[in-house]
């Protein structure tokens, strides 16, 4: 246990002396204009923020020849998120669960292997308002209920298909879980999706799972390097859970070209556990699992209408 907790100072200190060399090089920086989203605006100080709070959320390190990439990902974070907040706000959308972003807190640290209260006190040695991260995962939030509300009423599941993955459950005597991460890419055009696939396998050859779904990923999962966390196959759809039985803990799939874009899936751990199964609660599971990926696929679509909608500038 004590050499748990050396390791997790370590840790945060590492990252108090990483981020440093970014206040350092910034000395003198002010809340000076480099762009602006719609009537928002992006100042210089945000960007810095932004990637120190990238880098403590992924756990990564600072180095010179990644400063241009850093940049460029907090740059896409940032525009991101305002352009989710400006249709939150269009749309006077104000609820969220406070639970679920205190487990999406508890998720971050757990990533990290470190406790919530050592999550903040990163951000504080960092110059780094914790309030960031609280306000990103709010608007994120906000956003996902947002769109179930204008979208619920499109969205139709086939029970047929739901009884068959049910009967099958039925049928094993353990079930799989698997620990998975993901890049999705949103929505894109066949010409578009085979370049894009070539760029995210040179990413993650060269910079790792991670950091290639902080860059390309669309989904809500980016902002933790793609981390969908630990999942149950009787929360998988049938199609996304044969590709993982064919794939070795460790390895990315090859790419799904499917109707929400291109998704490539990294296997990263799995288990078996002793079947001790709900009927009722795995089914409403399954029901949910399944609207969740329509709701997905039209985030990705009004988002990607937004952008075209929302007047983006960069200034320097």
């Amino acid at each position: 246990m004590i050499g748990k907790v050396f390791k997790i100072k370590k840790k945060i200190l590492s990252f108090c002396f990483i981020l440093c060399f970014i206040t350092s090089n910034s000395f003198g920086i002010s809340d000076k204009l480099i762009g602006t989203v719609g009537k928002k605006v992006i100042t210089q100080l945000d960007l810095i923020n932004e990637m120190k709070m990238l880098l403590i959320i992924s756990g990564e390190k600072f180095s010179n020849e990644k400063q241009e990439e850093i940049q460029s990902v907090a740059l896409k974070s940032i525009t991101t998120t305002l352009i989710k907040k400006i249709e939150v706000e269009r749309n006077n959308y104000n609820r969220f669960n406070k639970a679920d972003l205190n487990n999406e807190i508890k998720n971050i640290s757990s990533n990290l292997n470190i406790t919530t209260n050592q999550l903040k006190d990163s951000f504080n040695s960092n110059g780094v308002s914790f309030s960031q991260l609280l306000d990103r995962i709010e608007t994120e939030l906000k956003w996902n209920g947002l769109i179930f509300d204008l979208y619920k009423n499109r969205i139709s599941v086939n029970i047929d298909t739901i009884n068959e993955q049910l009967e099958l459950i039925k049928s094993k005597s353990f079930i799989n879980e698997y620990l998975i991460y993901e890049i999705a890419t949103g929505p894109v055009d066949e010409k578009t999706a085979k370049l894009l696939v070539d760029e995210i396998r040179n990413e993650i050859k060269s910079s790792g799972f991670k950091k290639a779904a902080i860059k390309y990923s669309k989904s809500e999962s980016a902002l933790k390097g793609g981390n969908l966390g630990w999942i149950k196959e009787t929360m998988l759809h049938e199609k996304f859970k044969k590709v993982l039985d064919n794939t070795n803990v460790g390895s990315v799939t090859e790419p799904m070209f499917l109707s929400e874009g291109v998704i490539f899936l990294k296997l990263e751990n799995k288990r078996k556990k002793s079947k001790d199964i709900d009927i009722k609660k795995t089914k409403n599971a399954l029901l949910n699992a399944e609207k969740n990926k329509k709701l997905r696929i039209y985030s990705m679509s009004h988002f990607n209408k937004l952008k075209q909608s929302i007047a983006v500038e960069y200034r320097f």
